[in-house]
């Protein structure tokens, strides 16, 4: 989690640089972009102006509206996710994708000794 964010309840990653959370201060549920500053060290993160905001009642009536959804597209219902890909099946092919680990540098670079 970044610093400064001591009110935040929830806070996860969905993929890529994507993020939900839910905050004390705000009664909402935040979809939001993340990014890694130029030169910031690794962990120091900080959400862009791009994302959406749910409040509690919107949030309430999307979840009400998932199983409609998947019944009207049905290739959103049997999607999943990236681990299940076959190179996620190895640590270095795991560390490698840029969907589970959005801020880190090409991994693949390093000699294996470095990375396990």
């Amino acid at each position: 989690m970044a610093a400064g964010d001591e009110g935040v309840k929830l806070w996860h990653h969905i993929g890529g640089a994507h993020y939900v959370s839910v905050t004390s201060g705000y009664r909402c549920v935040d979809f939001r972009m993340w990014y890694q500053p130029y030169g910031a060290k690794d962990g120091d993160i900080k959400p862009t102006k791009r994302g959406v905001a749910l409040r509690f009642d919107e949030w309430s009536h999307l979840c009400t509206l998932v199983d409609t959804i998947n019944t009207a597209f049905p290739s959103l219902a049997s999607a999943l996710p990236c681990y299940y890909d076959d190179d996620h099946m190895n640590q270095l092919g795991w560390l490698n994708c840029s969907e589970c680990h959005p801020f880190t540098d090409n991994l693949s670079q390093l000699p294996t000794d470095k990375v396990m």
